[in-house]
């Protein structure tokens, strides 16, 4: 999911910005007066975030899904198959469903019998009794209207719209609300399904789209059943679905392995010749990505662009485009295709175990954006994306946050995209050898391809790779929501004062640089008062400036001078 920019907003940023990089100015990152304040979590919100017994005793391994879409009613009625294994021994078990939908049945398969189930939130607990290890399968049957989103896709729900034809034009993004506001199932990131099925039914005329292969479509008297097939894991609020009178177009991309691509997007039809050519910028985005980050994880299932009712989602093998078909990035390059695709490894391949991770997902993927345009432009146009994302950086709340709550919201967090790609940025400059950094990179998304992660998985590789403990660097930058501040300044005689103002003790590592004259120095601060000596200019006054290549906060503060010469006589 990509936040969300106004063209013209966009452009004014970037001209200044490229104004800003000839003078050679940037712009400092500030810590708040006060940090965020947690929200209060609703108890519908504890029930969806918590990895309770009811949900770590048993795996989904597939589900099932058949949903009959009345686009005029504004309403589903589906029917869910769950097939899953026991992994400890339970009596009671959770399945998740939004109260605004009526469960008509509720059986195991293998008896077909009902089961007795109690309904609290979007929890539903159900009386089932199995051992370790055995396998069961349950049946679910429901119908009603979902919520319908504010803001998709920050605030999601179902979105029913109609084309400028009158077609329908409907889908569905659920990302930080989760996948039970539209079908049952087990809904939390930690669980993904090893395959689906999906069968959509729509009135005649309209298309439904899906993620993985299409597996033929079924004729019915007034209507018609789309049929998909997800041959790999899949993170549930990935599963999507789009409706309208879409167009196919047929491409092929041949990858770094020599593999061929299928690719097959779903436009309006009068889009159709716009988007042929519009959507061509896909193939130099994959490219890049594979080679930084290993194979497209997804080559069984194809890849489509679909035409969507709303700025975009990246629903796996299945990304929602509604961004106008502007170039919007720079002239060539929509920067919504290009966060997007980034999104098949990071979040959909490389999936965080909890939202409270979610960097994981959101700011490699931001910084994936930045790797582009420094493969495409050079290294010059990679540090103006990331100074463009440094003015977003509100450092309120931890990149990390509290788990269990599903909490992700694009405002309160929303450090997770630009801050988290920052961290990236910066990791590089410490580590400060090319070769390592990108193989840290590769590494994380090869070995962690199609499984669960936290921010502990990648901190184990970066160790690994390095041979060095950075703990102390992701301990402050992921858990703080303050970027460490550099307290400073300058006396008559030119001597520079600084020192870290709130960090701890371990963050003594971090190297700066500083250029004063025509040379650059590197200083490493501590909590302690340390001095520097700096020429003068020509001009009389003095001459330093701090290169802002890591992500660090400025303050000047004058007190350093007295501080430092009572410790000196002490």
């Amino acid at each position: 999911m990509k936040r969300k920019l106004s063209t013209f907003t966009l452009l004014i940023i970037f001209l200044f910005l490229e104004s800003c990089s000839i003078l050679g100015i940037h712009f400092s990152v500030h810590n708040p007066k006060h940090e965020g304040k947690t929200p209060k979590f609703t108890n519908e919100r504890i029930l969806l975030g918590e990895l309770t017994s009811y949900r770590t005793c048993f795996d989904v391994n597939y589900y099932d899904l058949s949903i009959n879409i009345n686009p005029e009613e504004k309403s589903l009625n589906g029917i869910v198959q769950i097939h899953a294994k026991a992994l400890e021994e339970f009596d009671t078990i959770q399945i998740d469903l939004h109260e605004n939908f009526e469960i008509t049945q509720l059986v195991e398969m293998k008896s077909n019998l009902p089961l007795n189930y109690e309904r609290r939130e979007r929890a539903i607990f159900i009386q089932l009794s199995k051992r370790k290890n055995e396998n069961f399968k349950l049946k679910i049957s429901y119908n009603g209207k979902p919520i319908i989103a504010k803001k998709p896709p920050w605030k999601g729900g179902f979105v029913w719209k109609k084309d400028k034809e009158g077609n329908h034009w409907d889908g569905v993004a659920c990302e930080s609300i989760g996948a039970s506001i539209w079908w049952p199932l087990k809904d939390h990131t930690s669980d993904e399904p090893d395959s689906m099925r999906l069968h959509y039914t729509v009135p005649k005329g309209l298309i439904a789209v899906g993620n993985g292969q299409f597996e033929g479509k079924t004729d019915l008297q007034e209507k018609a059943t789309f049929n998909w097939f997800i041959s790999y894991p899949i993170n549930t609020y990935n599963v999507s679905l789009y409706v309208g009178k879409f167009k196919k177009i047929d491409d092929k991309y041949v990858g770094i392995n020599g593999k061929s691509l299928s690719i097959s997007h779903y436009v309006l039809d009068k889009n159709y010749e716009k988007a042929k050519l519009h959507f061509k910028q896909l193939h130099s985005q994959l490219a890049l990505f594979e080679k930084r980050f290993g194979e497209y994880p997804w080559y069984n299932d194809g890849f489509k662009l679909v035409e969507s009712p709303y700025a975009g989602m990246e629903h796996q093998t299945a990304i929602a485009y509604g961004n106008g078909y502007k170039n919007d990035a720079d002239s060539v390059t929509d920067y919504i295709i290009l966060h997007e695709t980034a999104h098949e490894w990071w979040g959909n391949s490389v999936t965080a175990k909890d939202l409270a991770h979610v960097w994981l997902q959101e700011g490699f993927a931001t910084y994936s954006e930045a790797l582009f345009f420094e493969e495409k432009d050079g290294f010059k146009a990679y540090k103006k994306q990331l100074y463009f994302y440094r003015l977003f950086i509100k450092n309120k709340y931890p990149i990390v946050v509290e788990e269990g709550r599903r909490w992700f919201h694009f405002k309160q967090n929303g450090d997770v995209y630009a801050k988290g790609a920052w961290i990236l940025h910066s990791l590089r400059v410490q580590i400060n050898n090319d070769l390592v950094f990108f193989d840290i990179i590769k590494t994380f998304a090869n070995r962690n391809k199609h499984k669960i992660v936290e921010s502990k998985d990648f901190i184990e590789i970066v160790n690994e790779k390095t041979k060095s403990d950075y703990n102390w660097f992701f301990n402050h930058y992921l858990y703080n929501n303050e970027s460490p501040s550099l307290s400073y300044t300058v006396s008559i005689d030119g001597v520079l004062f600084y020192k870290w103002s709130n960090t701890n003790s371990e963050f003594t590592k971090l190297k700066l640089k500083l250029k004063s004259g025509n040379k650059a120095i590197i200083i490493t601060p501590t909590s302690e008062i340390q001095t520097l000596s700096l020429p003068k200019t020509k001009y009389g006054g003095w001459n330093y400036l701090f290169l802002e290549d890591v992500l660090f906060a400025l303050e000047k503060d004058k007190s350093l001078i007295t501080q430092y010469n009572k410790l000196k006589k002490n």
